[in-house]
């Protein structure tokens, strides 16, 4: 009888410890900002640092797509990631660094309220000097471009005035939300909701051993 009991209550403390850790926050969220790509074997892949500090190479090809995290599930530009095709008349030039400018302004799903985008995407083939920037090279384009604290918020007056806006999320599968890198850009919004969470869970866990203690301290008084 004994160890039926001890059987019961460590089913008892195992599915609260999964019931716990299985737990989906209810108010998870999405942002609408410019995404930030680049070419990794002539295909798209999200950027792992910053225009900022990624640094220009030859015949690099960076994208820019006006995306929201869950929505798009990460696709990128729609636009060619292979130099050639997008600069075919772009010649080397010695002491300079050629590079592909791609903005994909998405679709009227994407939009914010009372704004339409652009009908076509923007591409343009610049030059930039040895140790300029992925930024450099975009403010090479002669886009207009409004930017917060190093991060891009419209280019070509797209969006009007928002800036990786927090919106209602467009999935349930957590799986389609951005790269850790790709969010890190927009600012400080997803981190300052992370402590709430843990902090749940971390109360969640000191109730299950406050549980638990409870019922290894009644087994012992009943010996």
């Amino acid at each position: 009888m004994k160890q039926l009991k001890r059987n019961i209550a460590v089913i008892f403390i195992a599915s609260i410890f999964t019931s716990l850790f299985s737990i989906t926050p209810a108010n998870a969220a999405d942002y609408r900002y410019w995404t930030f790509w680049v070419t990794t074997s002539d295909s798209w892949s999200f950027a792992n640092e910053g225009a900022g500090t990624l640094k220009a190479t030859d015949q690099m090809v960076t994208g820019w797509k006006f995306a929201i995290t869950g929505a798009d599930n990460g696709l990128p530009p729609t636009e060619s990631a292979v130099f050639a095709e997008l600069c075919p008349d772009t010649s080397e030039q010695a002491g300079t660094l050629r590079v592909a400018v791609v903005v994909d302004f998405n679709d009227q799903a994407t939009a914010p309220e009372g704004e339409t985008p652009p009908s076509e995407n923007v591409i343009k083939c610049v030059t930039v000097t040895e140790g300029q920037t992925a930024a450099d090279a975009l403010n090479a384009a002669g886009l207009e471009v409004r930017a917060n604290d190093g991060f891009v918020c419209g280019l070509n007056g797209y969006p009007k005035e928002e800036c990786g806006l927090e919106i209602a999320s467009t999935t349930s599968d957590p799986t389609a939300m951005a790269t850790a890198e790709d969010m890190a850009i927009v600012e400080t919004t997803s981190a300052e909701e992370a402590p709430t969470n843990t902090n749940l869970q971390l109360i969640g866990l000191a109730a299950v051993l406050i549980v638990a203690f409870a019922v290894v301290l009644k087994m012992r008084k009943k010996k």
